[in-house]
């Protein structure tokens, strides 16, 4: 996804956290140099995040904190309800399958719904965002 938002002009971070180096550096590896990871304090996260012009992700703590600084947000969702967890307060595009069950659950491996949203789809959602048209 990095690599074809590149096309665009757009620069990817990959903000990850204790222990999730090595997804990262897979993360980074497969953007074939288009996306670089970063580990930061929350501080430098706020600041990153006000300087962004998009946000992608799952429902985590910087997602919402992508919405509450008002950053247009795809918001890929599995388990939880998109209509109870956000995003709110900003341009967003919520990819969910309608196989993923709404039960809340943490998983140690991804809920099978997310793997079924496509790269295609989040590219697709991300251009929209960054044209100003939220679907």
């Amino acid at each position: 996804m990095a690599s074809e938002l590149s096309k665009d002009g757009v620069r990817s971070l990959i903000n990850y956290g204790p222990g999730e180096e090595e997804l990262a550096d897979a993360v980074e590896a497969a953007s074939a140099g288009a996306a670089r990871k970063i580990s930061c304090s929350i501080s430098e996260l706020i600041a990153l995040t006000r300087r962004a012009r998009l946000f992608i992700g799952g429902d985590t703590g910087p997602m919402h904190l992508a919405a509450a600084l008002q950053i247009p947000v795809v918001g890929i969702f599995g388990p939880t309800n998109p209509a109870r967890n956000g995003p709110f307060s900003t341009s967003s595009i919520v990819l969910r399958s309608a196989s993923s069950l709404t039960n809340h659950a943490r998983y140690r491996e991804p809920e099978k719904g997310l793997l079924e949203i496509s790269p295609e789809e989040v590219i697709s959602a991300a251009r929209k965002l960054l044209r100003g048209d939220n679907g």
